[in-house]
């Protein structure tokens, strides 16, 4: 049984006496402060997913003729319905895609010499992509991804359009979360434009560009 010390009653704190709730009181403490450590290292953690897209400079990450990487391994969300929403393969692309472990999702971008395929490793508990990945085919030959690391859906940085312009560039539209934003409404949006290379093909981020999704205020 629980008792408090004298003052409680008056609106003061409510503290265990020694000897009685001590144990207990330390015990909450302690598992709150572990409930704010994890919730603090998941949001840094996505935050820093994100943070490539805020360099004013890019440092390359694709190279010429490199293999397309194969998708990531670890635990896998075991829900069979998640694996059976992936599309089968259509195309040289998409096989060279799927041969490297990687789940075919969402219609392929194409136009003209370009083609962009993306894939997960896994899904979340709502089967959306996680651990997912766009990459860029030019004449049928991979030429990189458009992200430097995989990306999780709903969360900063995830990928979430991509427009042809060109043979030899493409604009690419990422999610960006602030520390507050909900998971339904990402407070910003980052347009990367990325240039094809021809000799040797490879695919590389130009430009970053960030504008708010907020609605303006009234003047």
């Amino acid at each position: 049984m629980c008792s408090r010390l004298p003052g409680a009653e008056l609106g003061g704190p409510s503290v265990a006496a020694p000897g009685h709730c001590g144990i207990l009181v330390c015990v909450r403490s302690l598992t709150l402060l572990a409930i704010t450590v994890v919730l603090s290292t998941s949001a840094s953690a996505e935050t820093a997913a994100g943070a490539w897209l805020d360099s004013r400079s890019f440092e390359p990450w694709n190279r010429a003729a490199m293999s397309i990487p194969s998708a990531p391994q670890g635990e896998k969300n075991p829900d069979p319905r998640c694996r059976e929403l992936a599309r089968s393969p259509e195309s040289d692309e998409d096989g060279q895609v799927r041969a490297r472990g990687w789940d075919l999702v969402g219609r392929p971008t194409e136009a003209g010499r370009l083609r962009v395929v993306a894939a997960t490793a896994d899904y979340d508990g709502m089967c959306r992509p996680r651990q997912f990945q766009s990459f860029v085919f030019s004449h049928g030959m991979f030429v990189g991804t458009l992200s430097p690391h995989p990306m999780d859906s709903r969360t900063d940085g995830a990928l979430g359009r991509v427009t042809i312009e060109s043979d030899r560039r493409l604009k690419a539209a990422y999610t960006r979360y602030a520390a507050t934003d909900p998971l339904c409404c990402p407070s910003r949006t980052t347009t990367v434009v990325f240039g094809i290379d021809e000799d040797p093909a490879v695919v590389r981020a130009l430009s970053a560009t960030t504008v708010s999704n907020l609605p303006k205020a009234p003047p």
